[in-house]
Parts: structure tokens; C-alpha cells; sequence
């Protein structure tokens, strides 16, 4: 099973965008998740035609993937 991070920002248009991590460290509080999401808001680095895509914090969540394979063709 592979276990993401899914970090969810407001933009500044009043949409939703999301920022995956994979092999997260588990088990965070909402705390240090708050903290490492304002982190990043900090930093302004990302612009996206003249849009912050992550100008808020909207939540935090641990994504489970679980992947079955029937075949794998050679």
C-alpha cells in the first residue's frame, strides 16, 4: 500500500489546489502539518499566470493507495 500526503491550499482565486508528498512522515499533528503548510505560503515562490496557488491553508489528509495487478504483460 502506498501512503501519500495530500496538503490542500486555497488560491487566491478562491479555488482548491493540492500538493502531494510521497513517503510522508506519518503520524503528524494537525499542528506541525499547519506549521509546514504556512511554511511553504511563506516562501511565495509558486505564481501560476499571475495566480498563488497556494495562498491558504484548507486541510491536510494521508492518501492510501492500494494497487491489485492482474497481469503485466512482457
Amino acid at each position: 500500500m502506498a501512503k501519500s500526503l495530500e496538503l490542500r491550499f486555497g488560491t487566491s482565486l478562491g479555488k482548491t489546489k493540492t500538493m502531494s508528498v510521497k513517503d510522508p512522515i506519518l503520524n503528524l499533528t494537525t499542528e506541525k502539518a499547519q506549521q509546514a503548510m504556512n511554511s511553504i505560503i511563506s516562501l511565495n515562490m509558486f505564481q501560476i499566470e499571475g495566480t498563488n496557488p497556494y495562498a491558504t491553508v484548507v486541510g491536510a489528509r494521508y492518501i492510501e493507495r492500494v494497487v491489485d495487478d492482474i497481469f503485466e504483460a512482457e
